[in-house]
């Protein structure tokens, strides 16, 4: 029997990778100082914002599915599974030595990471008319990637240093 995913699935899952990925920026600001350490925190921000408004569509998913079938058994362990350590990996945690350049190439991994899931995800969902709420999800990290991806390019440009 295969898993299927409902949007309540998905957007449990997009909460849970919104948290972790906001507490990556912040964890990151706190090795940063002047315009690195504003970037990161801004991109905490960003992160937290996602989540309270993927939270609203939860909450509102969540609603209309009341009296609907049960959640299919094991679909809260497999988004674990999923979201505990596949997107934000072991290779993008935050070493004690990571400077600037390192956290930022970190980061472009665990939002390559993001759209790679929401985008596999999307696939196997039920629901296909929640599938452009997870577009808007992979847009968001998309322009993440590209922040973080022009940051590290003029970063190296000037040398390492600001």
């Amino acid at each position: 029997m295969q898993l299927q995913l409902n949007a309540v699935d998905v957007f449990k899952a997009a909460v849970m990778l919104e948290e972790r990925a906001a507490r990556f920026y912040t964890t990151a600001a706190a090795k940063a100082s002047g315009q690195p350490r504003q970037l990161l925190l801004q991109l905490s921000e960003m992160e937290t914002g996602h989540a309270r408004q993927f939270k609203l569509v939860l909450d509102e998913l969540a609603a209309n599915a009341r009296g609907a079938d049960e959640p299919e058994e094991g679909v809260d362990d497999f988004l674990q599974a999923l979201t505990g350590d596949r997107v934000i990996t072991r290779d993008c945690q935050i070493g004690e030595g990571d400077g600037y350049e390192t956290i930022l190439e970190k980061a472009m991994q665990i939002e390559k990471n993001s759209v790679f899931f929401y985008t596999a995800v999307k696939e196997i969902m039920q629901e296909k008319m929640a599938a452009g709420a997870v577009d808007r999800i992979i847009q968001e990290e998309v322009t993440h990637f590209r922040m973080l991806s022009d940051t590290l390019r003029s970063w190296r440009n000037q040398g390492g240093a600001r």
